[in-house]
């Protein structure tokens, strides 16, 4: 019965499931991206597309075109920007967005949301891959893209966040590309490969991790195949994957057309240390982003990760260091696929602490590991189910109770994640796994990215008839920003005043986790998606002689 659990399923008849399912994924794309709202970065992320594009375009267009290009000042040349960032995700979505709804900003962000979903979709079939190669199980594979699909946060992230959700799709990408590679090492291999890894480096530069897994497979086969023909033919393998990848990777990053040597250096320098001076909430204290705690990253995948995940990534890693262990040398190809999803897991994370790199806003830095955990977990169900069968029938009732307990609580933390999603839609960045609603609000960030300013905005709409409604906020640059997720004759209702004159006052409690005053006034809107924690509440203001406190400085951009 357990073989029966994780045997390939064979059969042609079989084989349209993978298919189906990802055509229901893709199906569920346009039904959902327009609900989402605008976030802190979404200004920023479409003008670094912009301003990409514009320099794209004015140095590879023929001299003929270069009077018939558009000239608009407001785009600075991209060398002296001071944009450094990969555009590979961001200059298609603010091509396309610009081509289908020209100055629409509400249709653009909403055709960028759309992409960035694409991308992910990208990144949940690599996935896919992944578990084929290392289980040779459809039903496996499916679980972890499953898996990844029904992780709340990534539920919401996949429409809007280019920079982590894309960069983690676009790695995964590359890794099934490497593991291709190292499967068989061959020339077309190796060029499928780097331009994989071009691709992912070009939206972060954390994807420079790729090339080291990558030589370092490579030179390991290398060794083991002992001096001979062989070893040159994959050294030359390798050597061809390094060369293409310097090559993708710079025509993927125009900011290194320049002067890549000097640029790249930059951009790495700048990138590794992030000069962000703010503030994090974490353990209800607000700690300055360069001085956080070692702990604060792992503490954040647990807190926000489906506790059966967690539990089932850590058998998996044990039965990992096992298989890996009992290898030995001779290291077969599932001891080496579980070597990748260690390193994938841990040599970021450890990176980070040991290095003291300044992270934020939760753990989206290292999103990327996150497809390793899910493969990890794979691995954990794999084993469980090889040995609870068996375990079962030996066991006595009381026993065998427990153990029926124990799958009952994973179903129900499946079922539990499932209708979160469902209910917290389309703000299911504001799940916690493992911790009450009371104690998140007062020891961690809420509703960092700011997309439920748009929910509290449409609920005024609905709520107040006045052919002008005044609002405000501690931050009022996030809810100018949702502005543009609305229509043009629902902006118009909306009057945004820095002032104590307004009539409702909106805080998703950015950096603001005690509760507010009573002089704001009553609070007519309490917003908790899904039956979660408090992202959102709205106060009116009854009487307008009362002040408001002052707004604080909230960022402007993050890298």
């Amino acid at each position: 019965m357990a073989d029966s659990i994780i045997r390939a399923t064979r059969p042609a008849r079989h084989r349209w499931v993978p298919l189906a399912l990802l055509g229901l994924l893709l199906l569920l794309g346009p039904a959902l991206y327009r609900g989402y709202g605008i976030y802190w970065d979404e200004f920023t992320d479409h003008n670094l597309g912009n301003v990409t594009a514009n320099y794209v375009a004015k140095r590879l267009a023929p001299a003929s075109w270069q009077s018939r290009l558009p000239a608009d000042p407001r785009i600075p040349w991209l060398p002296t920007s001071g944009i450094i960032h990969g555009p590979v995700v961001e200059m298609p979505a603010a091509v396309l967005g610009q081509l289908l709804y020209p100055r629409q900003p509400r249709g653009y962000y909403a055709v960028r949301h759309g992409f960035v979903f694409l991308v992910f979709v990208a990144g949940v079939v690599a996935l896919y891959g992944l578990g084929r190669l290392r289980f040779r199980s459809r039903r496996l594979a499916l679980l972890g893209a499953a898996l990844l699909v029904m992780s709340p946060r990534f539920s919401a992230e996949a429409f809007y966040n280019g920079k982590d959700v894309g960069f983690m799709a676009l790695f995964t990408v590359a890794m099934l590309a490497v593991a291709w590679l190292a499967r068989k090492p061959a020339a077309s291999r190796a060029l499928l490969a780097a331009g994989a890894t071009g691709l992912a480096i070009g939206v972060r530069m954390p994807g420079v991790i790729l090339p080291a897994f990558a030589m370092g497979w490579l030179g390991w086969q290398a060794w083991q195949a002992g001096p001979g023909r062989e070893r040159l033919r994959l050294l030359g393998v390798a050597g061809l994957y390094m060369g293409a990848t310097v090559g993708t990777t710079i025509i993927f990053w125009p900011y290194l057309w320049e002067d890549p040597p000097t640029s790249f250096r930059y951009a790495l320098r700048v990138m590794s240390h992030v000069p962000w001076p703010g503030t994090a909430l974490y353990w209800g204290r607000l700690v300055p982003a360069p001085a956080l705690p070692w702990h604060y990253l792992p503490v954040w995948i647990i807190i926000t990760t489906p506790v059966s995940y967690v539990l089932a990534a850590l058998v998996g890693a044990g039965a990992a260091v096992r298989q890996v262990w009992r290898n030995g040398r001779s290291w077969r190809w599932a001891a080496q696929l579980d070597s990748l999803f260690l390193l994938w897991l841990l040599a970021p994370l450890v990176a980070v602490i040991g290095l003291h790199s300044v992270v934020f806003d939760g753990w989206r830095h290292l999103y990327f590991i996150y497809p390793a955990l899910l493969l990890l977990a794979v691995r954990g169900v794999q084993v469980l189910a090889q040995s609870w069968v068996p375990v079962l029938r030996g066991l006595d009732r009381w026993r065998r109770g427990l153990v029926s307990l124990a799958l009952a609580l994973v179903v129900f933390d499946g079922a539990r994640t499932l209708r979160f999603i469902a209910r917290a839609y389309p703000n299911q960045q504001t799940y916690f796994s493992c911790l009450p609603n009371a104690t998140a609000e007062r020891l961690f960030e809420r509703d960092y990215w700011g997309l439920s300013y748009r929910y509290g905005l449409e609920w005024l709409l609905r709520h107040d008839p006045s052919p002008v409604i005044t609002v405000t906020g501690p931050q009022p640059a996030i809810i100018y920003v949702n502005l543009f997720a609305l229509s043009a004759a629902q902006q118009k209702r909306i009057r945004l005043v820095n002032s104590p004159a307004a009539r409702y006052y909106l805080t998703a409690y950015r950096w603001h986790p005690q509760p507010y005053a009573d002089s704001l006034g009553p609070e007519v809107l309490a917003y908790r998606p899904g039956g979660g924690i408090k992202a959102l509440s709205i106060f009116r203001r009854d009487s307008l002689r009362r002040p408001l406190p002052p707004a604080p400085i909230g960022r402007a951009s993050l890298p």
